[in-house]
C-alpha cells in the first residue's frame, strides 16, 4: 500500500503545528513553542499509522451503511437531488489530525480522547443553497467502535446535524440548514409559520437569506476512544423550493394533516382513528410498566433511604438523585405539555389553508373527540397518565394540565413567575419582595402539601440581565421566598437556556454559581444531541434536572424539526436513546424532560412554531420508534443509573 508522496497533516493535540510527510521523511512545521516531544510525537506517529490505514480505504473497501450515497427516502423524506460536490475544499484543525487522503476533496480524520469536543473544519468556495435542503457528507469509520460526528453549518451552532457512524461502513451526516426569516413571498404564502411546505425553516438563529454555505464544521463530543473517519463527498442534498401554489389551498385536511403527502401511520378516515385506538390499547396491555417502579416512579428494588413524605434530593454513592417521598431513590425521567393546551392554530386570515378548520383553530381536540367520544377530555388525561407509565416515564415536566397532576398518577413539577421583567419589579427592590410573596402564596395553597409535586421551576429562561450581580440577588430573594411558603417542595431553578453549555464566557459560569448557592437543584433548558461534556463550574456540587430537550423530523407531514433536526424518526428515536443514557451516566443530572407530548400544529401555534416534537402527533397516534426508545431506556433506567447496564 502506498502513500501519496506528500501529505499534509494539521496537528493541534498539544500545540498547532504541521507535520509533512514527503519521501519517507517526517518535517514538524512548528507555530507555538513545543512544550514536550513526547507529548507531541505520540499522538502524531498515532495518526501516521491512521492515514497509512485510511488511505487503503479510499477505494471503497469500506462497505455503505444506511445514508449513503444512494439513499433518497428517509421515512417518506426524499432527500434527492443530492449534490454535485462542493469545490476548492480546505480543512484545517482544532484539536484533530487532518490529512489529505487519495481522491478528489477526500481527507482522513483522527480525533484523539480527551474531554473537549476536538474538530476539522472543511472551507470551501461559495455555494448557493438556498432552494437545498442543507449540506451532507460522507463519513467512513475505520475504527472499531461507533462514532457520533457532530456537524455545524458556516459556524452556526443552531444549524447542527449528526450521524452514528458505524465501524467500517460509510454514512452520511445531513445537516438541515434553517434560516434566520423567510423570504417576503414565502412569508405572504404561509403567515404565521415558522416551517413552510417544501422543506425552509426559520429559526431566531440560523444562516441569512440567500443561504450561502462556505464550510462545515465536524467534531465529537469528549470521545472516550480515538476515532479515525475518512470524510468526503460534501455537497447540497434535497429541494426546499415551494411547492406550485395553483390548486394548491386548501393544503391541511380536516384532521389538521398535510394533505398534499402520505406517510406511515397518516389518518384518512375515522376509521383510521379506531383502528390506532385499538392498536395502542394492545400496546399498553402488553407494557404496563417498569417492574421496579414504585407509585411515585422511583426505585422500589433499590435502597431504603429516609422518608420523610415529600420529593427530596441526596447525593447516593457518589451521584445525586432525587428520593421519592418512600425513601426510594427516583431519577425525574419527564415529559413537559402533558395536556391540551398547546395545539391551537390561528384561523382567521388563514381560512383558504383549510379543507374544514376545527373550532378555535384545535385539531387536536376535535380528534380526540372523534377517536374516544364526548367524554374525550376526562378519558384521554387518565390515557395520559396510562401511557407516561407503560413508556417508561415518572414526571409530569413543566406545563402539564392541571387536572392530569391532581389525579395523583403521576408526580410532577410546577412552573410559577416571579414577574421579573413584566411589570414584578427588579431583584433587590420591595416591589419585587412584594410579587414573590404573592406568587409564592398562592402556590402554597395549592402544592405545600401535595408529596406528588416534585418542586417547582420560577420563571424560564431569564433574559432580563446577563449581570452575575443581578441573578444573585435574583436567585436569593426567590429562594428565601421559597423557604418561607414551601419549606418541604424543591426549588428547581430557573431552566438556564444554555444551550451551547460549557463554551461560555466567565460570566455564565458565575451565573451557574449564583443559582446553585439559593437553588435545591440547577436547571437547565439544553437543546443538544448529547450530554457527555456537562460538567458545573468547578467547586459546584449540586443536582442538575434539565428541563427541556427535543429533535424532530420532516418525515411525517410536519415542516419544521423544531430545535434539533434529525433525519427521520428512526435518527430521533436513536437520538432520543443517547441523550437521555448520556444524562444518566452524569453523576450530577437527577433528571431530564423532553418538550413535548404533542406535535405542535401543523400551521403554527400562537407565535408560529410549528414542530415534530411530540411522543404523540395531532391525531394523538404515538411515535412508535419514539416510544420503543423510551421504553428503552425507561425500563432499565435505574440499572443505567447504578451503572448495572
Amino acid at each position: 500500500m502506498n502513500l501519496p508522496r506528500a501529505i499534509l497533516v494539521t496537528h493541534s493535540l498539544a500545540d498547532h503545528s504541521d507535520l509533512l510527510i514527503s519521501d519517507g521523511k517526517i518535517t514538524v512545521h512548528e507555530t507555538p513553542p513545543m512544550k514536550s516531544n513526547l507529548r507531541v510525537f505520540a499522538p502524531l506517529f498515532a495518526v501516521i499509522l491512521s492515514v497509512i490505514w485510511l488511505a487503503g480505504c479510499a477505494g471503497g473497501e469500506l462497505s455503505n451503511n444506511s445514508g449513503g450515497k444512494g439513499q433518497k427516502q428517509a421515512g417518506g423524506l426524499d432527500l434527492g437531488p443530492e449534490g454535485p460536490p462542493v469545490e476548492s475544499v480546505q480543512a484545517a484543525a482544532s484539536g484533530a489530525v487532518v490529512a489529505s487522503a487519495p481522491g478528489k476533496d477526500v481527507f482522513a480524520v483522527s480525533f484523539p480522547t480527551g474531554n473537549g469536543n476536538p474538530a476539522a473544519v472543511f472551507s470551501f468556495k461559495e455555494t448557493d443553497i438556498d432552494d437545498r435542503m442543507g449540506l451532507a457528507v460522507d463519513i467512513a469509520n475505520a475504527g472499531k467502535e461507533p462514532v457520533r460526528v457532530y456537524a455545524d453549518l458556516d459556524g452556526d451552532t443552531w444549524v447542527r446535524g449528526y450521524v452514528t457512524a458505524l465501524p467500517g461502513k460509510t454514512s452520511t451526516l445531513y445537516v438541515f440548514a434553517r434560516r434566520k426569516k423567510l423570504s417576503e413571498s414565502e412569508t405572504n404564502a404561509f403567515p404565521y409559520m415558522h416551517g413552510i411546505p417544501g422543506g425552509k425553516m426559520s429559526l431566531w438563529s440560523g444562516v441569512d437569506e440567500p443561504v450561502m454555505a462556505r464550510e462545515i464544521k465536524l467534531f465529537v463530543v469528549a470521545p472516550k476512544e480515538e476515532a479515525r473517519l475518512l470524510v468526503s463527498n460534501i455537497r447540497p442534498f434535497g429541494s426546499s423550493q415551494l411547492p406550485v401554489l395553483t390548486n394548491f389551498y386548501p393544503f391541511i385536511d380536516k384532521f389538521g394533516q398535510y394533505n398534499h403527502k402520505d406517510w406511515p401511520g397518516k389518518v384518512h378516515a375515522n376509521t383510521d382513528l379506531e383502528a390506532t385506538l385499538q392498536r395502542e390499547e394492545a400496546d399498553l396491555t402488553a407494557h404496563p410498566g417498569p417492574e421496579d417502579f414504585d407509585k411515585y416512579g422511583g426505585w422500589a428494588a433499590g435502597p431504603q433511604l429516609k422518608a420523610t413524605g415529600h420529593f427530596r434530593v441526596e447525593k447516593y454513592q457518589g451521584k445525586w438523585w432525587f428520593v421519592d417521598p418512600d425513601g426510594h431513590l427516583f431519577w425525574s425521567n419527564g415529559l413537559d405539555c402533558v395536556g391540551f393546551n398547546q395545539s391551537s392554530t390561528r384561523i382567521a386570515g388563514r381560512e383558504r389553508f383549510y379543507e374544514e378548520p376545527a373550532p378555535n383553530g384545535n385539531f387536536l381536540n376535535r380528534n380526540l373527540a372523534a377517536k374516544y367520544g364526548t367524554n374525550w377530555y376526562n378519558i384521554t388525561t387518565v390515557r395520559l397518565a396510562q401511557r407516561m407509565r407503560s413508556w417508561g416515564l415518572n414526571t409530569l415536566g413543566g406545563g402539564a394540565d392541571r387536572t392530569l397532576m391532581q389525579m395523583h398518577k403521576v408526580p410532577y413539577t410546577v412552573q410559577l413567575g416571579s414577574g421579573v421583567g413584566r411589570g414584578g419589579g427588579t431583584p433587590g427592590t420591595d416591589a419585587f419582595a412584594q410579587s414573590l410573596r404573592s406568587v409564592f402564596a398562592r402556590a402554597a395553597a395549592s402544592y405545600k402539601d401535595d408529596p406528588w409535586c416534585i418542586g417547582f421551576f420560577v420563571d424560564n429562561e431569564i433574559h432580563a440581565s446577563t449581570d452575575p450581580v443581578w441573578f444573585e440577588n435574583y436567585y436569593r430573594q426567590v429562594g428565601a421566598a421559597a423557604k418561607e411558603f414551601l419549606p418541604d417542595t424543591l426549588y428547581l431553578g430557573s431552566r438556564l437556556d444554555y444551550h451551547d453549555w460549557p463554551d461560555y464566557p466567565p460570566a455564565r459560569f458565575e451565573i451557574v454559581r449564583n443559582a446553585a448557592k439559593y437553588c435545591d437543584v440547577v436547571s437547565f433548558n439544553f437543546y443538544k444531541f448529547t450530554l457527555d461534556d456537562f460538567v458545573l463550574p468547578e467547586g459546584v456540587d449540586k443536582p442538575v434536572v434539565i428541563g427541556e430537550f427535543h429533535m424532530g423530523a420532516l418525515d411525517r407531514g410536519q415542516f419544521h424539526t423544531g430545535l434539533r433536526s434529525v433525519v427521520d424518526q428512526d435518527q430521533r428515536a436513536e437520538g432520543y436513546r443517547y441523550y437521555v443514557t448520556s444524562a444518566l451516566h452524569n453523576r450530577a443530572i437527577v433528571g431530564a424532560h423532553w418538550f413535548q407530548c404533542y406535535d405542535e400544529s401543523t400551521t403554527g401555534r400562537f407565535d408560529g412554531e410549528n414542530y415534530q416534537i411530540g411522543f404523540l402527533d395531532i391525531c394523538d397516534t404515538p411515535y412508535w420508534e419514539t416510544i420503543t426508545a423510551a421504553r428503552d431506556v425507561g425500563y432499565k433506567l435505574y440499572g443505567i443509573r447504578a451503572g448495572k447496564e
